[in-house]
């Protein structure tokens, strides 16, 4: 830790603190309680934090050029060299300031939503908004962080917060996922329904076993819990009734929306970052080589399967590689690289104040 700087020492033991919490919500029961403890815990982190971001945004604002920039300049090569490292400096220290404001805007939104929600008593909310403002915590700190020791000319701290393995892990099972839930086509009826929804409540089953489940987020498992339960309930009261054949395609319909839903995930930051950089990669390697490869490459297809459950036509490819060629990825991979271009359409503040999709 860097004894010279406070705001740096204030930093790192609010990133200790961080990395001391683990909040994972039980994934089997809507019944559950979480400690008082825990949120105050998490409630005081998000404030400590916000007020830290106050200071680091009024502290870069105010520095104008480093102690000393100037000093002992010789002649005139060197004087022109001092102003342009004062200038770089200035502009350096402006956009940590921006940066800090950015962070401290994101935690404002999370300590605000959090403590609205403890007012309101509204337990899966509370968690939600716990959950999500420890994960801004985490991420606005180590990039503040990084930026600070950069500036201050310090060596950089490997750090690292968001899982990007588990990220892409629970992408390609919603990928998989979805892919099962469409291939039970548009309106399935009589047999064929009652067929479709036992083997989605199967799979949903066998995705709430594995290990990564309870790191999925939050409003993505109230959903499945609620469409698991409700697919039962109607399996169990099916007997032919017309009506409840009607309920069983609502039921369908709900299911076919949430699986689409589920693409939002490609709206996190980490996997944005991730897919833009490989998609590049691919779209360098392929296209504007001097020669294209007549077949799709191991190297190639690692890097692909990395992308598996972001984009449906690309997944087609991907997983059946041997009957198609690289020239078959140029329009996928071509649009993908322009949607990465661009800032991604996310739902906004509602979806962190509510579940994205009602399945009651």
């Amino acid at each position: 830790m860097d004894r010279d700087n406070p705001l740096l020492q204030r930093l790192e033991a609010l990133l200790q603190q961080a990395e001391s919490i683990t909040f994972i919500v039980p994934d089997d029961t809507g019944y559950f309680s979480i400690e008082d403890e825990l949120i105050q815990r998490v409630g005081q982190l998000i404030a400590d934090s916000l007020e830290l971001m106050n200071g680091i945004q009024a502290h870069y604002e105010s520095v104008d050029s480093p102690p000393g920039a100037l000093d002992d300049v010789g002649g005139e090569d060197d004087f022109l060299k001092e102003i342009g490292a004062a200038i770089s400096s200035e502009l350096a220290a402006r956009e940590l300031s921006d940066l800090a404001f950015v962070t401290r805007t994101q935690l404002a939104e999370s300590h605000d939503a959090l403590e609205t929600a403890l007012k309101n008593q509204y337990l899966w909310i509370v968690a939600s908004h716990a959950d999500t403002g420890l994960r801004r915590v985490g991420k606005g700190l180590i990039t503040i962080e990084s930026a600070i020791r950069e500036y201050e000319g310090l060596e950089p701290i490997e750090r690292r917060w968001a899982d990007l393995a588990d990220a892409l892990e629970i992408r390609r099972l919603y990928g998989q996922f979805r892919r099962a839930i469409a291939r039970g086509g548009e309106e399935p009826e009589g047999e064929e329904l009652r067929t479709q929804l036992r083997s989605a409540a199967n799979r949903i089953a066998i995705l709430r076993d594995l290990k990564i489940y309870p790191f999925l987020r939050i409003y993505d498992r109230i959903p499945i819990r609620r469409l698991q339960k409700r697919i039962l309930e109607w399996l169990e009261r099916d007997d032919g009734d017309p009506a409840k054949n009607e309920e069983g395609m609502q039921l369908w319909s709900d299911l076919l929306s949430f699986a689409e839903l589920l693409k939002q995930i490609n709206n996190r930051e980490e996997l944005r970052e991730h897919d833009r950089r490989t998609v590049t990669r691919l779209v360098r390697l392929l296209f504007e080589a001097k020669s294209m490869p007549p077949q799709i490459l191991p190297g190639h297809l690692e890097a692909l399967e990395q992308l598996l459950g972001r984009d449906d036509q690309l997944d087609r490819i991907v997983l059946d590689p041997t009957r198609h060629t690289p020239e078959d990825l140029r329009e996928p991979l071509l649009r993908m690289r322009d949607e990465l271009s661009k800032q991604p359409v996310v739902m906004g503040s509602v979806a962190a104040s509510e579940p994205l999709f009602d399945l009651d």
